[in-house]
């Protein structure tokens, strides 16, 4: 997997799975909820088609603004920037990523986590921008998943030579509002790497979540690779 592949899908990750805590918890590995007869409710149907066009669109505002070489890599940042703000629920994917030490993080640690995982998130990828050399993303899919959840389907497609890779996303819809809760990449979910290393750095710490803390103002700064 190249670097281009990993930051195309990093751009458009959720890094997450919700936690008992939250409203509509996610179990790993996704597996479509099954209908009898395979016939799905109208408003189902309705549902997943809106999650496909919502991936469809998110998708392609992604690749818009690679592909814009009037762009500075500050401007490319802030829409990358707003990118995630608008369509991932970075506050729940930060809470999933930090696991059960959520729980035992003092109020200020908590908020100062969901903002420097959010940063994070956004500088880490942001340094990948030069790497994008034209893949594609091709939306082919949709399947219905448990609550209110739809599972998109699609595939990143190099410009030249190369294997696809199938990306799957996982649609949280509230309402008319829906959100990116966990991405699938060739059937592994990325939220399962983070959080692993999330609690491996805070068991490094002695079970400190302040030791994660500074390990994500370095990433921020610049000052960890």
């Amino acid at each position: 997997m190249n670097k281009t592949t990993t930051y195309l899908m990093g751009s458009m990750m959720a890094v997450m799975i919700a936690a008992p805590a939250f409203a509509g918890p996610l179990t790993m590995p996704v597996s479509p909820v099954a209908t009898p007869s395979a016939v799905v409710s109208v408003a189902t149907a309705t549902q997943n088609t809106a999650a496909l066009n919502f991936v469809t669109r998110v998708t392609q505002e992604g690749l818009a603004f690679l592909e814009d070489t009037s762009l500075s890599q500050a401007q490319k940042k802030a829409k990358f920037r707003s990118l995630l703000t608008r369509n991932f629920d970075l506050n729940t994917i930060g809470r999933f990523a930090l696991g059960t030490n959520w729980r035992v993080a003092t109020p200020a640690e908590q908020q100062q986590y969901l903002k420097l995982f959010s940063n994070m998130v956004v500088e880490v990828y942001a340094t990948r921008f030069d790497e994008y050399e034209g893949e594609k993303v091709q939306v082919q899919g949709v399947q219905p998943l448990a609550g209110s959840d739809s599972l998109v389907t699609s595939y990143i497609v190099p410009a030249g030579s190369g294997q696809k890779v199938r990306i799957d996303w996982r649609i949280r819809h509230n309402g008319s509002n829906m959100r990116v809760v966990d991405v699938i990449v060739e059937g592994v979910s990325m939220s399962v790497t983070q959080r692993a290393e999330f609690a491996s750095i805070i068991q490094q710490g002695g079970g400190k979540v302040s030791h994660l803390i500074q390990h994500l103002q370095a990433k921020v700064s610049g000052k960890s690779s």
